[in-house]
């Protein structure tokens, strides 16, 4: 069945593709789950950005339209009822959930490349653009939701872009990852270093997010690996993570912090138990790079998006469920266009 471009795949394995007329019309660049997992979020370098029903056919409403660039980055309010977007037309809007229509908007002065809510729902982080040879760096800066302006002064450590934000589970702390191949671990109230740069990727770093008990970080960089570190004192645990073949785009953690997801140019996503730093599954659905991956709540669902215009939803077996020994089977239960 398809409809509005999306194809619910429930009990079947996807097996072909369908473009429509509806959906996004280029790359998609990133995916986020709403806090019920009941929606998915996708943003594009079409401009727009869609909510998307998780586990039936249509779209929830319209395309969200009002970047005049690319979309960069998504990410739900904790609340549920507000998506934030970053675009390189240098702004981050805010989208209403229950109107569809937008509800503010963010200036900035560069491109918003990373976006993410704090948990309590009443802060907004995002990561910018840049080169080292500007002279203000590639900043990272706090917004207040409820009055729509930012908190406080940038926070300035990394000297290129800055591609992803992520916020530790008690909103004490914010990680960064850049292009400057560094990590970085912030005081969200005071803007300061408290640990890192962490150093070890041999190139940019694409993405990165903390475990959800705040223990640790991974990352995820063009060096084609993935790496855990400890939060507190950012030593590297174990050794990195192999077996991309291209840049790896996108990490994220397990509801439970048991597995790691992981996506790149390889056009793969995969998925790995840091209690053995082994990967225990690989989906190979997309056809082209895979810039962005995300868990559901329930952890029992992986969201990506791709290159290749689509969002794919995959079932996967929950976080209890993978044996140390090897993969699972498991089902694609939607696909958008």
């Amino acid at each position: 069945m398809i409809v509005h471009g999306f194809a619910s795949l429930l009990g079947s394995r996807f097996t072909a593709n369908a473009y429509l007329p509806e959906g996004h019309t280029n790359w998609v660049t990133s995916v986020a789950f709403s806090p019920d997992g009941k929606s998915v979020a996708s943003g594009s370098y079409d401009k727009t950005v869609w909510m998307w029903n998780a586990h039936s056919s249509p779209p929830i409403s319209e395309p969200l339209r009002g970047h005049s660039y690319s979309v960069w980055s998504v990410s739900y309010s904790p609340l549920g009822n507000l998506i934030a977007s970053g675009s390189g037309d240098k702004t981050i809007q805010l989208w209403d959930i229950n109107t569809g229509y937008q509800s503010g908007i963010l200036q900035g002065n560069k491109s918003f490349l990373s976006v993410a809510f704090s948990p309590d729902a009443k802060l907004i982080a995002s990561g910018t653009s840049g080169f080292s040879f500007d002279p203000t760096g590639c900043p990272i800066q706090l917004w207040d939701v409820q009055r729509r302006k930012a908190t406080s002064n940038p926070f300035k450590g990394h000297s290129k872009d800055v591609r992803s934000v992520s916020f530790s589970s008690d909103g004490t702390r914010l990680v960064s990852g850049s292009y400057d191949k560094k990590i970085r671990v912030w005081d969200v109230g005071r803007g300061v270093t408290i640990v890192g740069p962490l150093k070890g990727h041999t190139d940019g770093v694409r993405s990165n997010a903390f475990s959800p008990d705040g223990a640790q970080i991974v990352s995820g960089s063009f060096d084609r690996t993935i790496r855990l570190w400890d939060a507190r004192n950012g030593g590297l645990i174990g050794q990195p993570y192999e077996g991309h073949t291209g840049w790896v785009r996108s990490v994220c953690f397990s509801p439970r912090g048991i597995y790691v997801a992981s996506s790149g140019n390889d056009k793969t996503v995969r998925l790995w138990d840091i209690r053995t730093g082994r990967q225990v599954d690989q989906f190979k659905e997309h056809t082209n790079y895979v810039t962005s991956v995300a868990f559901s709540p329930c952890g029992q669902y992986i969201a990506s998006g791709s290159f290749d215009r689509r969002v794919i939803i995959r079932k996967v077996l929950g976080d209890e469920s993978y044996s140390d020994g090897g993969s699972a089977s498991r089902m694609v239960t939607s696909h958008m266009v």
